[in-house]
């Protein structure tokens, strides 16, 4: 999951996150929604240059029509939840 084209990543828009997932780093962007909220479902992030979409599934996050892995979402989820404070 280590981006080779993380200059290509820091140069868009949307909230910037750093998170290391079984010992490799990732950098991934939040697309939409602009403002997130404790009632916030779904979120569409970039990464890796492609679009994938998380969903809240109960108290867990999945990826919505993706083959990567469920609990990276879910880390990802978390770490979204703690930055917002949600």
């Amino acid at each position: 999951m280590e981006n080779n084209h993380t200059g290509d990543i820091l140069n868009n828009k949307g909230q910037l996150f750093r998170i290391t997932y079984q010992q490799l780093d990732c950098y991934f962007r939040v697309l939409k929604p602009v403002k997130i909220t404790a009632s916030t479902n779904e979120i569409e992030l970039l990464i890796e240059e492609e679009t994938h979409t998380i969903e809240r599934d109960g108290r867990l996050w999945v990826f919505k029509n993706s083959n990567l892995d469920n609990d990276f979402a879910n880390a990802i989820g978390r770490l979204i939840c703690l930055r917002y404070r949600l």
